[in-house]
């Protein structure tokens, strides 16, 4: 494609008001995102915290992502970090978004909509699901989570797990992985992983390649 691709992440909280749930299920902790060109090279990286206006960083949050109250407290608030976002992307070509699942554009859109907030018509175009992408092309018959789809490509996740930054800088390392078939179609060949078959419901078999 033409134009920069940004790889994105976000970490989040629960929303618990019922009323508010109706339209957005979770507000924004951490934005995470690295931009590529058109040849895969990383120009810039992009972080940030986002203090949440309606809801608490809950405990099981601070343990999977290390976010805490504390952390968010003085973050710019979702208007503002999505305008500094924004402005981080650029306007000047066109870019598309490469997540992994489509839980990020829909956490994204739906707490804009529960904020009125107007956002650049960029966020509603031109969305990737790279989940979806690797799980047809190496034909799993499940989708993995992101530390699972690199070990069934043998890539190390490098960073903390579940920081923004560090799952997408490690997410650019997929679709890199994946920009590229014939080498996808080569590595299947002479991998020693049970890919898709009567045994095998897609995941790695217990290979997880992370350096420590």
């Amino acid at each position: 494609m033409q134009g920069n691709k940004i790889v994105l992440d976000l970490e989040f909280t629960p929303i618990r008001d019922p009323d508010l749930q109706a339209v957005a299920r979770s507000e924004i902790l951490e934005i995470g995102a690295v931009k590529l060109n058109e040849q895969n090279a990383v120009l810039e990286e992009f972080q940030t915290y986002v203090k949440p206006q309606y809801s608490r960083v809950l405990p099981r949050v601070t343990v999977l992502t290390g976010i805490t109250e504390e952390t968010v407290a003085t973050a710019p608030s979702y208007a503002e970090a999505m305008a500094n976002f924004t402005d981080w992307i650029g306007s000047d070509c066109r870019s598309r978004f490469y997540t992994w699942s489509n839980s990020d554009q829909n956490v994204l859109l739906n707490e804009a909509d529960l904020k009125e907030q107007s956002l650049h018509d960029m966020f509603y175009t031109h969305w990737v699901d790279l989940q979806r992408l690797h799980q047809r092309m190496y034909g799993f018959t499940r989708q993995m989570n992101l530390t699972n789809a690199l070990g069934s490509m043998q890539i190390y996740f490098e960073g903390t797990e579940h920081g923004a930054l560090a799952d997408a800088r490690n997410t650019a390392k997929i679709l890199k992985r994946l920009s590229n078939l014939q080498d996808v179609r080569e590595r299947i060949q002479q991998s020693h992983i049970t890919y898709n078959d009567s045994q095998s419901h897609g995941f790695t078999m217990g290979l997880v390649f992370k350096k420590k």
